[in-house]
């Protein structure tokens, strides 16, 4: 079995993407990873870097006159989930991924902690389509009806003929309505995920803590580190962490900063700080203007709110 590795992205999240390209190339080193480019910027970035067994590709490369031509109709997030199902299907029907490959897409704001090759094996080893439950908490019920029940950021495939059907079907969809809002029971990529248990017997729900734990649910667990740098979610190893809606910005020394509010815990927001650190003095090597994904300083009284509050949350 090889794992081949796909992700989508403007310039905004090109600092994220070698981000976790980099913890790739520690935690899954046989993989490959094939970057889809949204913008001419982002596409001659990552020749510039010339990472080993890293391909980028525009959406024009992969022949999907219907995915280009819808093209002036989604932002550039929503054309992101737009390209999501129609890159997958690329890569399993262009001959890339062998009959006994695996192919996995996730979003650019993943950082893996630990080895993933386990996890690749037994998710092989479950099923056809390999997705992973939001896990909201109580008091987010509403989430789960108006967000899906998956969470689109990570998703497994074996090259079988039902996980074939699914990226076929699922591609049409998108192509025809995917935008990032709430409309009759349908949210972006996501919303259409739902039916997915019903449609594919070979579906299988991951339900490994450390996997794609996020904004969205780390609040339902306890998180301990019985090692440096590694870490417990309840009893589950902390594989990968999906930096979700992370708002970073640089200090007047150059440093990098997260937003108080978004530290959801601190030594595994630390790493994955230290982590885009790393990746913005890279591109800023190449282009010492580079600040894409940033925002501007906020004012200290901001700041100084936002980590009371955090205080206050624990």
């Amino acid at each position: 079995m090889k794992v081949h590795i796909i992700s989508i992205f403007d310039k905004n999240h090109m600092a994220r993407a070698l981000a976790c390209r980099r913890s790739l190339a520690v935690h899954a080193p046989d993989s490959p990873v094939y970057w889809l480019c949204l913008d001419n910027t982002s596409y001659e970035m990552a020749g510039k870097l010339a990472l080993p067994h890293t391909k980028a590709l525009r959406p024009e490369d992969l022949n999907d006159a219907e995915l280009l031509a819808i093209r002036s109709t989604r932002t550039n997030p929503e054309y992101a989930s737009t390209c999501k199902p129609a890159f997958l299907h690329y890569m399993m029907t262009r001959g890339t991924v062998g009959p006994e490959d695996l192919l996995v897409f996730m979003d650019p704001d993943f950082y893996f902690y630990q080895s993933a090759q386990s996890l690749f094996e037994k998710i092989y080893r479950s099923g056809s389509i390999t997705v992973t439950p939001h896990r909201y908490p109580p008091h987010r019920t509403e989430d789960q009806y108006r967000k899906g029940a998956y969470n689109a950021g990570i998703v497994f495939f074996k090259n079988d003929p039902e996980a074939r059907a699914c990226l076929e079907e699922w591609r049409k969809q998108c192509i025809e309505w995917c935008f990032l809002r709430y409309e009759n029971g349908q949210i972006g990529d996501q919303g259409y995920m739902n039916e997915w248990p019903r449609k594919y017997a070979h579906l299988h729900e991951l339900r490994d803590k450390g996997v794609n734990l996020s904004t969205w649910n780390i609040e339902n667990y306890t998180i301990t580190s019985p090692q440096k740098n590694q870490f417990l979610i309840d009893s589950d190893p902390l594989i990968c962490y999906h930096f979700h809606g992370l708002k970073i910005y640089f200090n007047k020394s150059g440093g990098l900063r997260v937003f108080p509010i978004n530290i959801l815990h601190p030594h595994i927001y630390k790493l994955g700080l230290e982590a885009l650190q790393g990746a913005y003095s890279d591109l800023q090597k190449i282009d010492p203007a580079w600040t894409y994904g940033t925002v501007p300083r906020p004012h200290f009284l901001r700041i100084l709110k936002q980590t009371v509050v955090r205080k206050i949350q624990g």
